[in-house]
């Protein structure tokens, strides 16, 4: 097989891991059908994920509750966590909250930055469509081994 060949096929793989790991995610009911959140982009280690702000998801003073900005977060680092066969489940999270929102989208977008064989590392950055940083948070999951 040419280097070539190999490249294609790296690239299929790939497209199958991404495929796959949307798919599972979006399995997640309460966070896709309740709250609204969508996935819309996934690969090796990164996720973004979106949500349209509505009077729902509005705590007592008019701005996004702060239990939305820490399940978009999540369900970004989840995402970002499960490109593997294997199944990454929280151990814990942390959120910073840097300012807040009203309308619009919001956007999380988390990537994994180390992963032994028990556990991952990752960061999300929670913006408005603006790109005004909402948000911040750190996790760390544990790695169920699927062999």
């Amino acid at each position: 097989m040419t280097s070539g060949g190999r490249h294609m096929s790296n690239q299929n793989d790939a497209s199958e891991s991404r495929q796959r790991q949307m798919e599972r995610m979006q399995k997640d009911r309460f966070i896709c059908d309740v709250v609204g959140i969508k996935l819309t982009d996934a690969g090796e280690g990164l996720a973004t994920a979106e949500l349209t702000l509505t009077p729902m998801h509005l705590n007592g003073v008019g701005i996004c509750q702060g239990g939305v900005l820490f399940s978009i977060a999540d369900y970004a680092l989840a995402a970002a966590f499960n490109y593997t066969e294997d199944s990454v489940l929280s151990l814990d999270v942390s959120i910073s909250y840097c300012r807040s929102a009203k309308t619009g989208k919001i956007i999380a977008r988390a990537h994994e930055t180390s992963r032994t064989r028990s556990t991952a590392l990752g960061d999300v950055v929670v913006t408005d469509e603006s790109g005004t940083v909402l948000a911040y948070a750190h996790g760390r999951g544990f790695v169920l081994n699927a062999r």
